[in-house]
């Protein structure tokens, strides 16, 4: 197939822009659904994390000026389990449990060398490949490379992502996803890939897509043991139930049984009962400049950090009588020196 022109993308979750900004949604008109909503274009991603590993299922809406090719980079902690094709049904499973727990009535606010290939295959309409990179320059070389291999002869660079890469890699990330895709003018949602790999942290991507220009909209569905605090998920916000009355944020309950209709990949990660956090982002790309990383004890160390205040509380309590009784004992004694 004849390709005119390459759509050269170097991000997370499958973000693709078009070469003219692409229109979101009206968000003007009533309507009983939540603040968000799997339909409009953008990335969705599905994020479940045990504490030890994650499963990231990731799902955009692309769109090119002409039929192209698009290349998407994900950086990983650590070298994939499962590169596997998932299923568009898991995010709509997921819409239909916020749907069912909405507060009513609701309405929508206005508004090369050192680079190892570890895993290639084809999924669909991704042509996917993993690589463990040492260098950044080795790594930007290497997909270049790639690229004209794959049929790509014009002229391009990929030097402007070098310092991204090169701070992955300062943190640890060697394993990266390289993923071909067909796009054309017509937008289209691209079939999810499920990965699951080992962390320690709850992860999702974002730095990388820093040296792009142009505005994006994510959303993220958090499927966790603990409740996430929100303070923990800059730069999202947690999404919002609205009414004329009042916001309640989108965080629910998820059963075991509910998980598995999701996915029983993740029903089997999460082994029991998980509660769902919805995050969204809207907003420039080039403000993307740290990854979602939330560690298991960021999530417990509120009630121990709760306790340490009470006892300081307590103790400083205890002081402050201990010095009134003493100051009472003393201005006894001074009475009585005087009247002696």
């Amino acid at each position: 197939m004849r390709r005119s022109s390459i759509l050269l993308l170097v991000l997370l979750p499958l973000l693709l822009l078009s070469a003219s900004p692409t229109a979101l949604a009206d968000r003007g008109s009533v309507s009983l659904t939540p603040g968000v909503s799997i339909y409009e274009p953008g990335q969705k991603a599905i994020i479940a994390w045990n504490g030890k590993e994650e499963i990231l299922i990731l799902s955009t809406d692309v769109s090119a000026s002409g039929s192209t090719l698009a290349l998407e980079i994900l950086p990983l902690p650590s070298n994939p389990k499962a590169v596997e094709k998932a299923s568009f049904e898991s995010f709509v499973v997921l819409q239909d449990l916020i749907w069912r727990h909405a507060p009513a009535p609701i309405y929508r606010e206005t508004g090369a060398k050192g680079v190892e290939v570890t895993f290639h295959e084809k999924i669909g309409a991704h042509d996917i490949t993993v690589v463990k990179a040492s260098g950044a320059l080795e790594l930007t070389e290497w997909a270049e490379g790639f690229l004209r291999e794959n049929g790509i002869s014009q002229e391009f660079s990929l030097q402007k992502f070098e310092p991204v890469v090169e701070d992955y890699l300062t943190r640890g990330f060697r394993f990266f996803v390289l993923d071909l895709i067909e796009v054309s003018p017509h937008q289209n949602s691209v079939e999810p890939i499920l990965y699951r790999f080992e962390t320690s942290f709850l992860y999702y991507p974002l730095k990388i897509s820093s040296p792009l220009s142009g505005d994006t909209t994510i959303i993220l569905f958090l499927l966790t043991r603990d409740e996430v605090e929100s303070a923990l998920c800059y730069p999202f916000m947690v999404a919002f139930y609205r009414s004329p009355t009042q916001r309640v944020p989108i965080q629910l309950n998820v059963t075991k049984e509910e998980l598995g209709s999701i996915d029983l990949r993740i029903e089997e990660l999460l082994e029991g009962d998980a509660q769902l956090t919805v995050l969204e982002y809207e907003g420039p790309l080039n403000e993307l400049t740290r990854d979602l990383a939330i560690e298991e004890k960021d999530a417990t160390t509120y009630p121990e950090v709760s306790t340490v205040y009470v006892l300081l509380g307590v103790a400083t309590g205890a002081l402050c009588l201990l010095t009134g009784v003493m100051l009472v004992l003393l201005r006894i004694v001074v009475k009585r020196a005087k009247t002696v």
